[in-house]
Order: structure tokens, then sequence, then C-alpha cells
């Protein structure tokens, strides 16, 4: 208070607001009579007066006021153009002694406090109550002031006290003076209407306010350049916003588009953003027909000196609208253009978040999306932001600022994004308590998302395995939560089951119950829950309430990663280390993704994006089941990983990798980029800045990694018949079951061969539980070799081996057992070819993972390897090794099998199978 008042006193501008009604009545009595007009200084003061009078005027005059003597200017208009801010006191100190000295002139207030707001000096706060009174009467520019005021000071420290004018008071003050017509206000209106933040943006709101400055009454005397320039802006304002926006009748956009060309066929000076609107008309068919390949014709034209004609072009270059895709030019030309186009980065930053034609580049979008203060790039990054929780931003004050603006004014998602970005694990923005005070009144009223975030968070620590959760005062009542729950069960709402399964685990709300919990978290992934899907995964994998099972844990794990989960992602790679026995995951789980996730900063100890050392983070990666896929082919999933996250190619980042590598792995690199033609030095695992070069230009070249095949993807799950479509299911079990019911009561040889042969039909058509029953019993049973071929067997076994179906156990030893009995019978000459078929049929067996661990068998196997090899050279397969399980046959066993596709063999087994079987379902229901 002190130091408000020696600000004020300086000034005299608290003077001025305490004092002025008690002078106003007295300055022409007592003060006046006290005056001798004798003195000679009275004509000096006066013409002292009558000059402050005049440059208050001239300077300060209000639109709006009957009473201005001079023509309006605008507020805009009272900051000098060189920003020279001692010109603008000089203005406030005229128009003080004005005021002070003609206070029955009553103009010269409202002049002397939009100067002083302008000027924005120490102690304005107090000049506030006067603005408010001549607001409450009526004036706009008051109003507008009220505004002002909120707008420069709404982000005070609240140690400086409450501010005078609260938000709605302002948006209210602007909304009276726009509707008295206050151009300014109206300029204001616009502006928040068309990018936010205090208003929600709203197409059908410019072009209203845009029409109401088309109507706005005349200014005051002779209105200035800016008033009519203005108001002739507002008819092209009008069209543009109406073709730009799909949200008007087709009669409005006829009507604009007609408007926006003959503007840019006029080519005028300004009819830039005519040109444009027009070219998006064309481009989305908006008030005239849709022709893709003239707006993107029209825009190549003009982005030589048009820089505002980019991201529409990039945007129609990488959907491939009106012309072939380019996204890599595209993205080039979106890079030159960040600086000086706003809507360029957050446009890049979707196309490095979609890697569809350079690998994803999270941390290069969060930078782009946390430059703008566009709203919807706000929003994204918030989303972003949730999966890479451990990654900083700068300034995450003004991403909160921005997101709090738009949910307070009601803008869609905001305040969702900005809640859930709160209730993370992102220490940068974590505030419980603030998100739970944006839910709660959403959830009030009656958005169903917002009400689930603020139940799941009643209870701190429910997520937390370290601390007990603790109620929150708050909030929803324990019956409340049950009550909900049992609302959401009952629409199929995921998250009602998600959160009661949270809730049972950890006994609160309702008794602690691991088997119920895990119920729930099933039926919370059933309906789409990707956070259930990884908490079902965990249970599979720690016996929480169900069994340990290794393939549902990867199931659940695997579905949540296709649908973007990083977190799954990142539990499938660690599980990947200790594969050594099941064998169920593949390299690019493994590996790949593994280097992937490091590569873009995910999960890194330490800080920052290059916190962990690569030799920490990846130890261990490249023992283990990685050894079964040999050198090369792990050396090739590491490459992959750059094409994953070629944000690992920055040079630190790099470095560090190339030393946790192991010396082999860097010469395999080598190795294939001289391959390849990327590098021409000799592969000696040195790793140095020319294979480092090479490896950048290799990605580039290569691409982005397309998604995992679901073949692949889904590489030692149980395998559903390939030939699907041509039996119903319910005629496969039935058969199945009748032949295993003969097969068991079989007495006689030949019932005991009728049996086999009919198990023998099941098995061509792909049914497990056929091709396991001859598998086992093939090396030990007469009767079952004398039906089933070496080949078949070979192909029956290698699809268990693969598909690892529930209740088979140690099929590798059958396998062995099979092949040494083929061995001993003189046929293992047929064992290579009918793998080679396998391999070409069967894209599981393409994986060097899985192939590496299958092979390895057969060399348990007497000749079964010499038997690929001989099959591999008749064949004429470049590049096999001196040994038919070795990795450099293997290796050429999958290129081949890739190149050549499916040999049609096991395609036309299932077909003839198919027949064989509907006939024997016919008649056994004869």
């Amino acid at each position: 208070m002190h130091a408000l008042v020696l600000s004020c006193l300086a000034a005299l501008s608290c003077f001025a607001v305490l004092f002025l009604p008690v002078l106003a009545p007295l300055a022409g009595g007592a003060f006046a009579a006290q005056a001798s007009p004798d003195k000679p200084d009275d004509a000096a003061k006066k013409a002292a007066l009558d000059e402050a009078i005049s440059t208050c005027d001239r300077g300060a005059s209000v639109p709006l006021d009957p009473e201005a003597k001079a023509p309006p200017v605008q507020y805009g208009a009272l900051f000098p153009q060189d920003f020279d801010l001692s010109k603008l006191k000089a203005l406030a100190d005229k128009c003080q002694a004005a005021m002070l000295g003609a206070p029955q002139e009553k103009r010269l207030t409202l002049q002397w406090l939009r100067v002083e707001v302008a000027l924005n000096q120490p102690g304005l706060t107090w000049l506030i109550p006067q603005v408010k009174l001549l607001a409450d009467g009526g004036s706009p520019e008051a109003n507008y002031l009220l505004y002002e005021f909120y707008s420069v000071h709404r982000h005070d420290s609240a140690d400086a006290g409450p501010l005078p004018v609260t938000r709605e008071m302002a948006l209210d003050a602007l909304q009276k003076a726009g509707s008295a017509g206050h151009l300014t206000a109206l300029s204001t209106l616009l502006r928040q209407y068309i990018e936010g933040p205090l208003l929600r943006r709203d197409a059908h709101k410019v072009v209203e306010t845009a029409q109401r400055v088309v109507d706005a009454p005349a200014q005051g005397q002779s209105p200035g350049e800016w008033d009519s320039q203005f108001r002739a802006a507002m008819p092209l304002l009008i069209a543009q916003t109406t073709l730009t926006e799909d949200s008007f009748t087709s009669d409005e956009q006829q009507k604009a588009f007609h408007a926006v060309e003959t503007d840019s066929q006029a080519g005028t000076n300004g009819s830039e953003r005519s040109v444009l609107a027009y070219i998006k008309a064309l481009r989305l068919g908006r008030g005239t027909q849709q022709d893709a390949a003239k707006a993107r014709q029209l825009l190549e034209a003009r982005v030589g000196h048009d820089d505002d004609a980019i991201p529409m072009l990039a945007d129609m270059l990488a959907k491939g609208e009106g012309g072939a895709a380019d996204g890599k030019r595209a993205i080039a030309m979106l890079r030159g253009a960040t600086k000086n186009v706003t809507e360029a980065g957050p446009l890049l930053a979707g196309l490095l978040l979609e890697g569809k034609f350079v690998g994803r580049q999270p941390r290069a979008a969060i930078q782009l999306l946390n430059a703008p203060w566009d709203l919807d790039a706000c929003i994204r990054l918030a989303g972003v932001l949730l999966d890479y929780d451990g990654m900083r931003v700068d300034n995450p004050d003004l991403l909160v600022e921005r997101l709090s603006d738009g949910a307070d004014a009601g803008e869609p998602g905001a305040a969702l994004a900005l809640a859930r970005l709160q209730l993370s694990d992102n220490q940068q923005f974590k505030s419980e308590d603030s998100a739970r005070a944006m839910l709660k009144p959403l959830a009030d009223a009656g958005d169903r998302d917002a009400l689930w975030l603020y139940a799941s968070t009643q209870y701190a620590n429910l997520d937390s395995t370290s601390y007990r959760p603790s109620r929150r005062e708050d909030g929803l009542s324990d019956d409340a939560l049950k009550a909900l729950i049992d609302q959401g069960e009952a629409k199929k709402e995921p998250q009602a089951f998600l959160l009661q399964a949270k809730l049972l685990r950890r006994g609160v709300v309702y008794p602690q119950d691991d088997a119920r919990a895990t119920a729930m978290l099933i039926n919370a992934a059933n309906l789409g829950s990707v956070e259930a899907m990884v908490l079902l995964g965990d249970a599979y994998d720690n016996g929480l309430g169900i069994d340990k099972n290794p393939r549902e844990r990867l199931h659940a794990w695997r579905e949540a990663a296709r649908l973007g989960s990083l977190k799954a992602k990142s539990k499938l790679a660690d599980a990947f280390t200790f594969d050594s026995f099941d064998r169920l995951m593949t390299l690019r789980e493994g590996i790949t993704e593994r280097i992937a996730l490091y590569n873009d900063g995910f999960g890194r100890m330490g800080a920052g994006a290059f916190g962990g050392g690569a030799d920490i983070e990846l130890s261990g990666l490249f023992s283990g089941p990685a050894s079964s896929a040999g050198t090369a082919a792990v050396a090739e999933a590491v490459m992959d990983a750059f094409r994953e996250a070629p944000a690992g190619l920055e040079e630190e980042n790099l470095v560090g990798i190339g030393k946790a590598l192991p010396e082999e792995i860097r010469i395999a690199i080598e190795t294939k980029l001289k391959t390849d033609g990327f590098y021409t030095g000799e592969p000696k695992g040195y790793f140095g800045p020319d294979a480092r070069k090479a490896l950048a230009a290799w990605v580039d070249a290569k691409g982005p990694l397309a998604d995992a095949p679901s073949q692949q993807a889904a590489a030692g799950t149980r395998q559903a018949a390939p030939a699907s479509g041509l039996l119903a299911v319910e005629i496969l079990d039935r058969v199945r079951d009748k032949v295993f019911t003969q097969a068991q009561a079989a007495k006689t040889e030949k019932q005991k061969l009728a049996a086999i042969k009919q198990l023998d039909i099941l098995a061509r058509y792909g049914d497990l539980p056929s091709r396991w029953a001859l598998v086992r019993n093939y090396h030990q049973a007469k009767a079952v070799r004398a039906v089933v071929t070496p080949e078949e067997v070979t192909r029956y076994a290698l699809d268990i081996l693969v598909s690892k179906p529930d209740g088979v156990e140690k099929p590798e030893f059958e396998f062995i057992f099979d092949l040494t009995q083929i061995t001993k019978d003189r046929k293992s000459r047929v064992v290579g070819g009918a793998a080679l078929q396998a391999i070409r049929d069967d894209p599981r067996l393409q994986d060097p993972l899985t192939l590496g661990a299958i092979m390895g068998q057969f060399a348990f196997a007497p000749d079964a390897c010499d038997s690929v090899l001989t099959a591999a050279r008749k064949a004429g397969i470049n590049g096999v090794g001196e040994d038919g399980c070795d990795e450099q046959t293997r290796a050429a066993l999958i290129a081949f099998a890739r190149d050549k596709g499916t040999s049609g063999v096991d395609a036309a087994a299932r077909k003839a199978a198919a027949e064989e079987i509907k006939a024997l379902d016919a008649q056994a229901a004869k």
C-alpha cells in the first residue's frame, strides 16, 4: 500500500480518482473565486489549459463519444509507432492537466483514463473503480478498458492480490462494447473467435461479428483510414471464413465462393487470403465443384512466392490429393516454412508422429507442437506427452495456460487434455488437485470421460504399489463409487470394469480379490481399454488372480502395443530377454522396438532424452534368445530400429549405441551397408563417422519400417486354421470329435489305419490337435508311418513348433525323434524339400529368430541339416553356407522364400482336405 501511495503521489493519479468527484463542483466556484483576474499569469494558465485540452482531444479522443471534439483515436492508435512510451506519458500528463483544469468537460476524464490504461504504470489498479463507474454508465470505451486491463494483467502473480476485474466481468464488458459498435472491441472479438484463447473459436461468430463491424455506427468526427479499411475488409473475411470452415449451408458457400473468386481474379493488394480460400474451396468442393487437381496446380504456382500456400500444398502432397503422394517433399517444404508460417509446424509434427514417410520422430514433433499458440496443437501435444511422460518441454507453464484458457472458454477437448496431463506421471505437469478441480464441473455437466477420470482419482496412490491408497475428502463417497461402477458396467463402459479392477486389487471400496480384479481387467480389455490390456498382461505375467500364462501375457501386451501403447511395447521388449525357453517372441519385438524406444527417449534412466547410457540400458539384449537368429539377422534388426525411430541417428545417441553393440554386430552392420552400396570402407566394426553417415543414408533410402505382419506379430500364439472359410468351425469340431473317438476305440489294425487316415485328412487341413497326434506317434507307431509321409510329418511338426498350442509338451523332442526315425527309414532326403516348402508357405518361419530356434533342433537329428543343404542347392538358392542349418543358409532360405512366395503345396492340400472332411461329415450324418 505504501508503494502504491508513493506511485500515486508521483503521478497525481490516485489524487485525481479519489478527490475528482469533490473537486468537480468546486472548480468553477470556490476555487475560481480565489483566482484574481488581475494577476498577470492568468492568461498564461488559460493558454496552457487550452493547449492541454487540445492536445488531449487530438491525441486521445474516444470513439463513440458524442461529446468528442476531435476525430476518434482507436485504442491501438494511442501507442506511438516507434514504441517510445515517453510520448504516451507526455499525452497522459496533458490529459491529466486538462481533466483537472476543466472538470466540467466530462470527456477528458475518460480520455485520460484510456491513456493511463495504455501506459499500464504502477498504481493503475487504483483507477479501475473510476473506469467501472463509467462502464456502468454505458460507456463502450470504459467497457473496453476493463477488458484491456484484464487481458494485460490476468497472469499477474497471486501475491499482487485479486484482480479488480474478473474474467467473467472482462468478457461481459467486451461484449457490451462490441454490441455498442466499438470497432476495437469488435476487432478483439474477431481475433478471439478466430484464435481464442478467452472465447471459444466459432466460425459463425466470426461471420456474425464481421457483419456487426460493417453495421457499426460512425465512431465520431471524421473516422480515420483504419476505420474505413477495417470495415471494407469484412465482406471478404465473411466469405473466406464461410469457405474455410465446413459448417455453412451450400447457398452460403456458393455466395462466398463467387466473392473470393472475384477478389482473387482482381489481383488487388491483399487478395492473397482470397486466393487461398478460393483454392481451398476447389480442393474440398465448397461452393463449387470439387477439383483437387486444379487446386494443387494453383498451389504449385504460388509456393515460390507465397509461403502461406505451403501448408495446404504439403497436406495435399502427403495425402495424395490431386496427384501422386509425395510425403518426403511435403516434409521438406514444411521444414523450410516453420519459422515463417504458423500452420507449418503443427502439420509437420503430425507427419512426424504418423511416421508414414519417415520414421516416427516424437521429440521433434513435441518441439514443433510446443511452439505455436494454436490450441489444437496444444491439445495434441498434451496427448503425446502422456505417452512420453519423461519428456520435458520448454516453458511448461505456457502449455498449461493455453489449455486452461481453452478449458475456460469451453473448447472441446482442452479440459480433458490438461486434466489427463496433470494426472500423468509427467513431473512438469503433475497436479492431481488441479485436475480434479477441472474435472468436477465437467463431470457434473454430464461428461462421462471426465466423470470416470474424476472417480478414478477419488483414492490417491491407487495405481501405486509402494503406498497405501488414501481416500480424498471431497468427491464421491464409496457408495457413490459403487453405484457409478454398477451403472457403467450395465452400459458396458470399459472404465467401469477398469476402475473396479483397481479397487479390488488394492482392497479399497471392495474387499481385496485378485481373481475378481483380473476378471474385471479381462472385461475392460475386451471392451477396448488399452490400459486394461497392459494390466492384464501384468496379471498373466505375475499370476495375479489367474494362472501364469506367457502366451496370454504376450497376447494382451501385443494388442495394447498395436493400439499404440508405448508401455506395452516396453514390456514386450523387456520380456524378450527372458524368452529363451518358450521362444514366443520376434526380433522386431525384442531388438528393434527396444532400441527404437531408446532412440525416442522413452523410459530412459537419468535426466533428459540422452540420460541413460546405452551400454547400461541395452545390456543383455544381444545374448540369450537373440543368439538363435544369427549375427546378420540381429544386426538388421538393430538397423531397422533407426528406420522406426530415426531420432536415434543424432550423433550423440548413435555414438553411444555403437559402443554398446557387440563387435560382431557392428561388423555385420557395416557389411550390410557395404553390400547395399552405402559404405565403402572395410567392415571392421569401428562404426566411425563414415559408417554412421552410411547408416543415416541407408535409413533415408529404406524409409520407415512397415507395420509388422500379423502372422509375425502373433508368433507363438495358437494358429487358427489357415484355410478359414473353407469349412465351418462346427463341421471341423464335429468331425474331429468323431475321429478321435474312433481312434481311441480302435482295436484291430484295420480300424487303426482307418482312424489314422482320417486324422491325416484333418492334419492336412491344418487341424493342430490332429497334427500333434500324428507327430507325437510317428516315430513309435508303424501304422502312422504307413499313412503319413515323411514330408507331411515334417510340415506338421514345423507348424507345431511355431504355433506351440496349449497342451503340447516338449514338441522339440518329438520332432527330433521323428527326424531320427525318418533317417532310419532311409528317407531323410525328402526332409529338406519339405522344410523348404514349409518356409515358403508359412511366413512365421521367415522370421530369423523363429527359424534359427527350429533349425537348432534339426542339428540334433542325423542327416537333417544335410538334407536341407541338398534341397537348397537343388532349388538353386544362392548364398547357402557349408551347413544346412548354419546362419548363412538360414538367411538364404528366408530370402529365397520371400522372393519366390508361397509354393502352393500347403494351400492345395488344405483345399482338398476340406472337401474330404465335408464328405466325412455328410457320411456321419447318414
